[in-house]
């Protein structure tokens, strides 16, 4: 709880600055998604740090969720993100 994972995702849309198709992202200034990305974690909103094309990569997105306090642990806990209301599909991770 509190700690910071990084979700690797594909098809997250426009980012600023704008990266053409086929061309690794920039680190600096780094290249960051320009609809807002949500998250929740075991149910509970979690904050998000950064989304946006990850550093060096074409086409990977990486989105930094801190994960909430009152998350119950456990071996598969679900890790959903949202973007305009869509949810992506479900990943679990393994929270203790």
């Amino acid at each position: 709880v509190g700690n910071i994972v990084a979700v690797y995702a594909t098809g997250l849309g426009v980012t600023n600055p704008a990266v053409r198709s086929g061309e690794a992202a920039p680190s600096d200034p780094l290249a960051k998604v320009t609809t807002p990305v949500e998250a929740t974690v075991g149910g509970k909103a979690a904050v998000v740090h950064f989304a946006g094309l990850a550093p060096t990569y074409v086409g990977l997105y990486q989105v930094n969720v801190q994960i909430p306090a009152g998350v119950t642990p456990g071996p598969a806990v679900p890790l959903i993100l949202f973007q305009n209301g869509v949810p992506s599909n479900t990943v679990t991770l393994a929270i203790r």
